[in-house]
């Protein structure tokens, strides 16, 4: 059951005398005119009793948001809405699935699937019943504290791994609204992914081909207001755009920096401690970690075609997988609809981190060499199958205790094993 007796339901009975529903840069999200009622959805001036803070430029936490909550984290209040049984929005991130919420399941203003598993996953379950094995763990939600994997120190060129204290839904997302897709913040990490040029004309990253999606990203004030006129959002059939060098991707990588090059520079990746098996997951004595390595990594942003042709890799044709997802050309909506007869895959699109990961949560499972340790031998680094016990870095309730070295999770992975490998490869 949800926790949101910690949100006041005044929050989402807004929502429901306001908009009829929730979505993303409408609703309580952005688009705000200037005699706007939104504020109050969530905020009061005067009179709130919420501890939680902001942040400012400085990245010195202040005193009360003032949020109309006694949540005692983020994510609890935006669970309040987005939460499983909450009644503000159909987007069930914590069940990872479109329930029926304030649209009904007879909506007019979503192309969503009613029932279906969301694009992005969820965070404890995903289409609603299966057990997420991994996820961008929330505050409050699993194991505390999140590791920044595939974050390289842009000074030193070196690691950090520094755990990311307090993570939440608001580090990747805005919720007074972007320019971005899916209310994705402009800028992350102190690195800029998206935002208004003068006259705050939108310059997006992140961009959709869903229907009534804005050309060129979401608009301020009334004019924003007329785009969500005419946007019809899918969160359950993905249709992520291409927008080459400034597309998700890119986004990711404002995080995960080392992921936006084929390999690392500099001095390498180590990964230290994490490197070696804990005790408690494995019967054998850890191995030693194998220390700084130049890290090669798949190639994103970039088409099918690039890995097409005479002695390359790709299959052709690629196998047709909708559980894959490419970004497209803009208004490019091969295979979306229904009744569609065209492929879902197109020799035109790109590969993107979605295109084999969820961002929220997954509940594929790794067996095998899909959990092989990379250990030091003789002869340098080898795989080496583990054998599991207990995996203390996950919930107690998962079945598959086993992860991917060297975080020991699922990686997000949107199918079991390397499944995501095989349906390009088709070996």
């Amino acid at each position: 059951m949800k926790r949101i007796a910690f949100v006041l339901i005044a929050t989402c009975a807004f929502l429901f005398a306001a908009t009829g529903a929730a979505y993303a840069n409408f609703g309580p999200h952005g688009s705000y005119v200037q005699d706007t009622d939104a504020c109050a959805g969530c905020h009061r001036a005067h009179t709130s009793f919420s501890t939680l803070g902001w942040t400012g430029k400085d990245n010195v936490v202040r005193s009360s948001a003032l949020l109309i909550s006694n949540a005692s984290n983020m994510t609890d209040f935006c669970y309040a809405c987005h939460g499983d049984g909450a009644p503000g929005a159909s987007t069930n991130v914590q069940m990872g699935v479109f329930d029926s919420g304030p649209a009904g399941s007879t909506g007019t203003g979503t192309n969503s699937t009613f029932n279906a598993a969301l694009n992005g996953g969820g965070f404890e379950k995903v289409g609603g019943t299966a057990t997420v094995m991994s996820a961008h763990d929330m505050q409050g939600s699993k194991v505390g504290p999140a590791i920044r994997w595939g974050y390289v120190d842009p000074g030193t060129g070196n690691s950090n791994l520094a755990p990311m204290a307090a993570f939440g839904c608001t580090d990747c997302h805005d919720p007074h609204g972007s320019s971005n897709y899916r209310l994705l913040k402009d800028s992350v990490n102190g690195v800029t992914v998206g935002g208004y040029l003068a006259g705050d004309v939108p310059n997006p990253w992140v961009l959709s081909n869903e229907q009534g999606f804005p050309t060129g990203g979401f608009k301020k004030g009334a004019a924003g207001v007329a785009d969500a006129v005419l946007y019809k959002p899918n969160y359950t059939s993905p249709q992520y755009a291409k927008n080459s060098g400034r597309a998700m991707s890119a986004w990711c990588s404002a995080c995960h920096t080392a992921y936006a090059t084929a390999k690392d520079t500099g001095a390498g990746y180590d990964y230290k401690q994490y490197e070696t098996v804990p005790v408690s997951i494995n019967t054998t004595t850890p191995t030693t970690e194998v220390g700084a390595k130049v890290r090669y990594r798949h190639l994103v942003d970039i088409p099918l075609t690039t890995g097409q042709g005479a002695g390359r890799a790709l299959n052709i044709p690629v196998l047709d997988d909708k559980g894959l997802p490419l970004e497209m050309g803009i208004g490019d909506n091969s295979g979306v609809a229904a009744n569609s007869t065209a492929p879902y895959w197109d020799n035109r699109g790109n590969i993107s981190c979605l295109t084999c990961h969820y961002a929220h949560g997954s509940a594929a499972k790794m067996t095998g060499w899909a959990v092989a340790e990379l250990t030091t031998t003789t002869v340098g680094a080898a795989p080496k199958e583990t054998t599991a016990t207990a995996n203390p870095l996950l919930p107690a309730n998962q079945a598959n205790q086993m992860g991917v070295n060297p975080n020991f999770s699922q990686a997000l992975l949107r199918y079991d094993n390397r499944g995501v490998c095989e349906r390009c490869h088709n070996k």
